[in-house]
């Protein structure tokens, strides 16, 4: 790992700091299983409790293995960043807080491991309550919470109810899933839903009382919410955050459905989607603790104009210019050849969108039934991977004179070509399921994981460039696409996993934010 280059040790943090929050909250919503609904309610489950604290003990158990694995990784993945990055020691660098605290959550998260593998009984709940406690404080203290010299105290406060409030509330969801899945009787699953909502409700209000503290400490004004990554990375989680405050409400409305027998099946369905879309929260919000702070980045701060100039739609650019014209082949950086950089970058969007949106408006007829030819379009992206992995980076190999894996050490061009191997499997599998060549239902789930996992990379993908302003600009456009890609990715999944006007609606809604992607891909430019 030391040999790699700062820029992929610096994304390969930020996707084991998002792996960190999404096994963190396991272990929290863990714990608000114990005792939030299993010790209160023990004597009304009777002889199921048991069982259900075996299992969430086990679950616990695999929640504090994986956050001690992936915190000593992140601690060893920004050892070797500081090591590349500023020159410095091993030996020195480990004393950087960061560090020394991924070490303490790491044995904390190894704690909790070993005492629920202990089994139930005991006193092993107000054990796990004491490592959970000091597993979220330490994950406060490793972020920019601790790093603030100003009102360290409020930061610090605001960031802990913040990831509190996240981890209870998405951590919780599949416990709540065991819960129900243990419980056969009607009335025994409204109990479930019923208790599991009112916790969840007072999680989202700690969650949202952090956020409002943390965004008013690190944003403050709507210059900064807008024209900063900061900023529209925070937009990006509230978008998110409104359709998992819908899917709540829908699963309240399913509890009480519950009662006459018919919410069961759609709570389920929509609590799986719930478990997705806040992992992708999850992931945004560690991709925003490697950024500074919108009210740190006053001064490149893009004005409303910028960004209207930048998205208004204009033609789309079919035509690249000649590779040899580029400044990324001709390894010099002129005003010209600059240009026909970003030329060349706008030509591969434009193309991709052509691509997408083609693809989303067939997807969009097979769904009809009236069009069964328009079932082959997942072939598309086969051709769409091949076309990516030759020109979108024109100065490797087969264009450029740079091998194909000389430049895979710079992390633009290797988070390229990681997405777009991603197409592969989407294509293939997804084309084997519109054609019946593959029946099962877990091959059919195989393109909108991968599309939701997709597009969640283009949420915390980052470009290497040294104008902060350009580079806000270009990731303003890819939030956007993100988002209805991590739509269109869990809509799939309802529609194959749903039944009725749930699926129906999931299969007409997933096509349309596909296609949405294409829309926003054809219009994208740098110039």
């Amino acid at each position: 790992m030391p040999s790699l280059p700062p820029d992929i040790l610096a994304f390969l943090a930020v996707i084991l700091r998002g792996l960190q929050l999404a096994a963190q909250s396991l272990v929290l919503g863990g714990i608000l299983f114990l005792h939030g609904f299993l010790i209160p309610l023990t004597p009304v489950l009777a002889g199921r409790a048991r069982e259900m604290e075996a299992t969430g003990l086990r679950w616990i158990a695999w929640g504090g293995l994986g956050l001690a694995g992936v915190a000593l990784l992140s601690a060893a993945a920004t050892l070797a960043q500081l090591v590349a990055g500023l020159g410095i020691a091993a030996s020195e660098a480990l004393g950087a807080d960061f560090i020394q605290w991924s070490v303490v959550m790491a044995v904390a998260a190894l704690g909790v491991a070993g005492v629920a593998r202990q089994g139930p009984g005991g006193v092993q709940a107000m054990v796990l309550a004491a490592l959970g406690l000091m597993v979220l404080a330490a994950s406060v203290l490793s972020s920019h919470a601790f790093a603030r010299l100003d009102d360290r105290p409020y930061f610090m406060i605001a960031g802990a109810l913040h990831q509190a409030g996240a981890g209870l509330w998405i951590g919780g969801i599949p416990f709540m899933l065991l819960a129900l899945s243990r419980l056969p009787d009607s009335r025994d699953r409204l109990m479930v839903g019923m208790r599991f909502s009112h916790l969840f409700t007072g999680a989202v209000g700690v969650l949202l009382l952090g956020a409002a503290m943390l965004a008013w400490g690190y944003i403050r004004t709507p210059g900064a919410l807008i024209g900063t990554a900061y900023g529209i990375m925070t937009g990006a989680k509230i978008a998110l955050l409104g359709v998992l405050l819908s899917l709540a409400a829908m699963n309240r409305t399913s509890v009480r459905a519950e009662a006459r027998d018919k919410g069961q099946f759609r709570l389920r369905r929509f609590a799986e989607v719930e478990i997705g879309i806040g992992v992708t929260v999850l992931m945004i919000a560690a991709s925003m603790a490697s950024q500074p702070p919108a009210v740190d980045q006053s001064e490149f701060q893009a004005s409303i104009a910028e960004i209207v100039g930048r998205m208004a739609p204009t033609a789309p650019r079919l035509i690249s210019p000649p590779p040899d014209s580029l400044a990324s082949v001709q390894q010099v950086s002129t005003e010209d050849t600059l240009l026909a950089d970003k030329m060349w970058s706008e030509f591969n969007h434009n193309w991709s969108g052509v691509f997408v949106l083609t693809m989303g408006l067939l997807a969009l007829a097979h769904g009809t039934g009236k069009a069964g030819w328009a079932g082959h379009w997942p072939l598309m992206f086969l051709v769409m991977a091949a076309a990516l992995l030759v020109r979108s980076d024109p100065e490797s190999w087969p264009l450029g004179p740079r091998g194909f894996f000389e430049t895979m050490a710079d992390p633009e061009v290797f988070q390229h070509r990681l997405v777009a191997l991603l197409l592969i499997p989407f294509g293939w599998f997804e084309w084997s399921v519109r054609t019946g060549r593959r029946t099962s239902p877990g091959a059919a789930l195989i393109f909108p994981v991968l599309c939701a996992v997709g597009a969640m990379l283009l949420l915390v993908h980052s470009h290497t460039l040294t104008d902060v302003k350009e580079r806000f600009l270009i990731e303003f456009s890819h939030i956007p696409m993100g988002l209805f890609g991590v739509l269109a990715g869990w809509l799939r999944w309802l529609q194959i996993r749903g039944q009725g006007r749930i699926s129906r609606v999931a299969g007409v809604l997933w096509p349309l934010c596909f296609s949405m992607v294409g829309v926003l891909l054809l219009f994208y430019r740098e110039t």
